[in-house]
């Protein structure tokens, strides 16, 4: 029995209908993959810039600038050593004085998006002073500003944190004589004229905020703020007003 023309090109019509079915089907297995590593990609870029700008990411490389209270300007080199561990290299100027030092953090996960922040800051001033009068400020200091937050999300983009700590700050001769065990004579901490015995330090707690902002997963604007406290009323005697206020940029690598 032989075909005739009309079954062969219905034939040849069925063939080509069942070609493009599969051509369908393998563009959709093959383009799969790729969508499901695109989501993977935007997810995990999410989850990285919602860590905020104290956090570069393991292994990568942060800068920043700030300017703020008592600060005129202050800069960091930061490396995340891991996602929940950073720590930098601080320089900054006052209108007085200039200091260096490091800023180790840590980040504790909570939840999914909440963390606490362990951020400790510690400082080498070169040539400072007490508030005493008279004192011109030939002495060096450490100061740290230790403070823990509890962080959290309230976008991809936008993190908010609040918390308390401590600044310590004391010469470095009188840490110097107080671990010789020596009695000395210095401007204390404390604002009153006239060498007296006493520490030339001083202990403040600190009730803080702040904020960041992503634009994209490596660039972050940022705010923070602390008020130093006696107890549960401003401290005095700090050397000028009774708070730390700090805003600026950060960039990760």
């Amino acid at each position: 029995m032989r075909a005739t023309p009309n079954g062969t090109a219905r034939a040849e019509r069925v063939v080509m209908r069942i070609e493009r079915v599969l051509a369908v089907v393998a563009a959709v297995t093959l383009c799969s993959p790729v969508a499901r590593a695109d989501e993977a990609g935007a997810e995990a870029g999410a989850v990285e810039s919602s860590k905020g700008d104290l956090f570069p990411g393991e292994r990568r490389m942060s800068v920043s600038g700030a300017t703020g209270l008592p600060f005129l300007a202050i800069a960091e080199v930061g490396v995340g050593v891991t996602d929940g561990f950073a720590i930098g290299a601080i320089g900054g100027i006052t209108p007085s004085v200039v200091t260096a030092g490091i800023r180790p953090r840590v980040r504790l996960r909570t939840s999914e998006r909440t963390a606490l922040v362990l951020s400790a800051p510690m400082l080498y001033y070169p040539k400072a002073s007490a508030p005493g009068p008279g004192n011109i400020g030939t002495t060096s200091w450490v100061l740290t500003r230790t403070e823990l937050f509890f962080d959290a999300a309230l976008s991809d983009r936008l993190r908010v944190a609040g918390g308390m700590g401590f600044i310590a700050a004391a010469s470095t001769e009188a840490l110097g004589q107080f671990v010789r065990g020596r009695d000395f004579a210095m401007p204390a901490y404390n604002g009153e004229p006239g060498a007296t015995r006493g520490f030339a330090g001083g202990l403040w707690n600190t009730v803080a905020a702040r904020s960041s902002y992503a634009f994209g997963d490596r660039t972050h604007v940022f705010a923070e703020g602390s008020i130093v406290m006696q107890g549960i009323a401003l401290a005095e005697g700090v050397g000028g007003p009774p708070v730390v206020v700090t805003t600026g940029l950060q960039h990760a690598f």
